[in-house]
């Protein structure tokens, strides 16, 4: 009889209290994303993800995703750079460096190995308009580099083949 009064006791007590499990219905805030390659390095970003409902009973918060802000920041940096031209590729001896510079500024040109070091570097400060430099190639081994132009923090890339 005492187990069966136990028994009616936390049956009826459940029927108060719920301990039952919960539904989480997944659902997609936001998602969008990108890459960016400098020389060999390749960097890819992606920015919302899957967002669940936040689920809270009896002081316990269950939350499971990750739910992108309702506010953002825009820090949005036009292109600095346009058409850019690296020729003649392959080279040999020098090549010529060709662009758009949309906005005035400086503009740092690297030449970057396979190995992701800086084999030749130059600074260039300029009003926008059309900029052309030429870039000695004497003393550098034949193989595959690429010309990176930095520019108001952004980053342009072209390959190059010496031979």
């Amino acid at each position: 009889m005492k187990k069966i009064f136990l028994s009616a006791l936390i049956f009826s007590l459940c029927l108060f209290k719920s301990y039952g499990q919960a539904a989480i219905t997944r659902s997609v805030v936001a998602s969008t994303g990108g890459s960016a390659q400098v020389g060999n390095t390749l960097v890819q970003f992606t920015i919302g993800e899957v967002a669940t409902l936040t689920l809270q009973n009896a002081g316990i918060m269950l939350t499971q995703g990750f739910q992108q802000p309702e506010t953002t920041v825009s820090n949005f940096v036009p292109n600095a750079v346009g058409n850019m031209r690296v020729y003649p590729n392959p080279a040999i001896g020098k090549t010529k460096i060709d662009f758009d510079l949309l906005t005035d500024g400086k503009v740092i040109i690297n030449l970057v190995n396979n190995a992701g070091q800086i084999v030749h570097s130059s600074s260039v400060k300029s009003l926008a308009g059309k900029i052309e430099y030429i870039m000695p190639l004497n003393g550098l081994a034949s193989g595959s580099y690429h010309v990176v132009l930095y520019v108001n923090y952004r980053t342009f890339s072209e390959k190059l083949i010496i031979q």
